[in-house]
């Protein structure tokens, strides 16, 4: 009996740890039904919380917990698309759909510091080992043979083990924002669209505060980035002069 009532009273938060769930970049957690919606430029998320449904971009999201697994919005290809993590680290390894399949084949390394890469078919021991040459024991045991695309797992656990136990080196400060003309720019077209009702306002003034972040800290601008915002504001010919002067600045 007293077996009987702990396995029903496990239940309910057996149900409860499995519930599919959405965390924002707000960190807000909302739980419910999730489905991922793949897009040309931009993947997005529908969560129905029972309450109300709501459709979030792949820039809004810092991680989706679907059907057992964690998703993550990765740029690739000039796109940001939600990918399934398969193991997590220093460098982790993702999977994501190749063009026109619905199943998860294709492979991505992806780095803390900023150095990605999608796993290759061909030359898969001379790219992967001059990518992971900063731990000399795993990249001459892919140049080897020694370890190859089947194991995959392998490499990440001995690259990461490798990392976390190399001696530290001296970094340099952080890049300090800073305010210039691009920033500017980019502050007056974020102006100009907080003042106006479009279609897909909220996506658009998303990648403009992406934009500007990174025009403040003097990062590369993914082209992604730039296109979505073209393709958003299209329709949007009070917007033109400011997102033009913007695009001309980025080519100086």
């Amino acid at each position: 009996m007293l077996r009987t009532l702990l396995l029903l009273m496990m239940v309910p938060f057996a149900a409860i740890a499995q519930t599919d769930y959405v965390i924002t970049t707000k960190a807000d957690t909302l739980r419910g039904e999730v489905r991922l919606l793949s897009y040309d430029n931009l993947d997005r998320i529908q969560i129905n919380t029972g309450k109300k449904k709501e459709l979030l971009t792949a820039l809004q999201v810092l991680s989706v917990y679907y059907e057992g697994d964690f998703y993550k919005p990765v740029q690739y290809d000039k796109r940001i698309i939600l990918m399934r993590q398969l193991k997590a680290g220093y460098l982790s390894l993702y999977a994501f759909r190749l063009p026109n399949q619905n199943t998860y084949d294709g492979r991505y390394f992806y780095r803390l510091d900023g150095k990605h890469l999608e796993v290759p078919n061909l030359s898969f021991r001379k790219i992967v080992s001059s990518y992971l040459e900063d731990c000399a024991a795993v990249s001459d045991k892919i140049k080897e043979g020694e370890l190859g695309k089947k194991e995959l797992n392998q490499i990440l656990d001995e690259y990461n083990t490798c990392i976390a136990t190399a001696k530290p080196s001296i970094s340099e400060p952080s890049p300090q924002p800073v305010l210039n003309e691009l920033v500017l720019a980019v502050q007056r077209l974020k102006q100009n669209l907080a003042g106006q009702e479009f279609t897909n306002k909220k996506d658009a003034l998303d990648l403009v505060t992406d934009l500007e972040q990174k025009a403040a800290r003097n990062e590369a601008i993914p082209n992604y980035l730039l296109e979505g915002l073209k393709s958003y504001l299209a329709p949007l010919t009070s917007a033109q002069p400011d997102l033009e002067k913007v695009l001309q600045l980025l080519k100086k």
